[in-house]
């Protein structure tokens, strides 16, 4: 027996899908199908049943996915180190960020990288979705204040500080506001998110009903920016506002906490040499970027992004 066929069936099921497997694997669909299929001929059983829009592990497709997708896992690591032994890095890292991330400091990153390991190569998703990251086949997640899993590791890279901001139209308008409970027209995260401010950020202090609610940093500093309201935000994401006079901070007294950055990867992955070397260079990459605006993290961890923003606290 082969085994391209079973571990196309195991990326299949990660998936969810022959196309999305086809299109991580770099395979046509076609091949994608035909090699199930040829499983499924070889085994004598049906895997999955299959509809035009999506398919379901039948009894024994589940039981040759539980048994088998660790195995393809170890046997793929297996082969990484065995290419290792002449230095030589390849392969394929899949890294997840959240949608709001800023991308020009990430690809400077991989840049760099690959141009030092030209045979490693990427796979980026930008999702506020919550990955898992063993079942979805993940290798790094950037994520901010996440917990991991038991077996996960996290390593953290930086402090994102946060603060109210207003625009300098709307603050005409309406006045400076002496305390968060007074705020008027304020643009409201997603519940997941505005729980995980309340409680790691603002120390327990609810935050006023929204006059909007938006799934988007980017777009509560536009709305923000152009006098809707109140939002609160990484300080990053509002600097070249504040610079230009165009908007300002609130409430110096709050006393509002830093959330880390981290990188997050699954105990398999860290046995992955590309996987431990890039998580190096990405985290000196982070600390030695002197453009991005951040000071460098300390000996004790006590560095502070200042152009980082994120999506959600528990994206993958």
């Amino acid at each position: 027996m082969k085994l391209d066929p079973i571990q196309t069936f195991v990326e299949v099921v990660r998936a969810g899908g022959f196309t999305v497997a086809a299109r991580h694997t770099g395979t046509p669909r076609s091949t994608v199908s035909l090699q199930v299929r040829m499983l499924e001929e070889t085994l004598g059983v049906r895997l999955l049943k299959r509809s035009t829009r999506s398919f379901a592990l039948t009894d024994e497709g589940q039981r040759l996915y539980e048994k088998a997708s660790s195995a393809v896992d170890d046997l793929v690591r297996a082969l990484d180190d065995l290419r290792v032994e002449d230095g030589v890095l390849g392969g394929l890292i899949r890294l997840t960020v959240p949608a709001d991330f800023p991308t020009a400091l990430l690809a400077s990153a991989i840049t760099s990288f690959t141009q030092a390991h030209p045979a490693v190569r990427f796979q980026i998703m930008s999702t506020n979705a919550v990955l898992d990251l063993v079942r979805d086949n993940i290798d790094i997640a950037v994520r901010v204040g996440a917990n991991p899993a038991q077996t996960a590791i996290e390593r953290r890279l930086l402090d994102i500080e946060w603060a109210f901001y207003a625009s300098i139209s709307w603050l005409g308008r309406k006045g400076r506001p002496e305390n968060i409970s007074e705020l008027e027209d304020f643009i409201s995260p997603q519940p997941v998110l505005r729980g995980y401010l309340e409680k790691h950020v603002l120390g327990g202090v609810c935050l006023p009903a929204g006059a909007i609610e938006v799934d988007s940093h980017a777009m509560a500093r536009d709305l923000m920016l152009n006098g809707f309201g109140v939002a609160l935000l990484p300080q990053g994401l509002c600097q070249d506002a504040v610079m230009t006079g165009s908007a300002e901070p609130l409430f110096p007294q709050a006393g509002l906490r830093p959330t880390r950055l981290n990188l997050t990867f699954p105990n398999r992955a860290d046995m992955v040499p590309r996987v431990r070397v890039f998580a190096d260079h990405i985290y000196a990459h982070f600390q030695g970027e002197p453009s991005v605006g951040h000071r460098r993290s300390s000996q004790r961890g006590n560095g502070h992004l200042r152009s980082i923003n994120h999506k959600s606290p528990v994206q993958a």
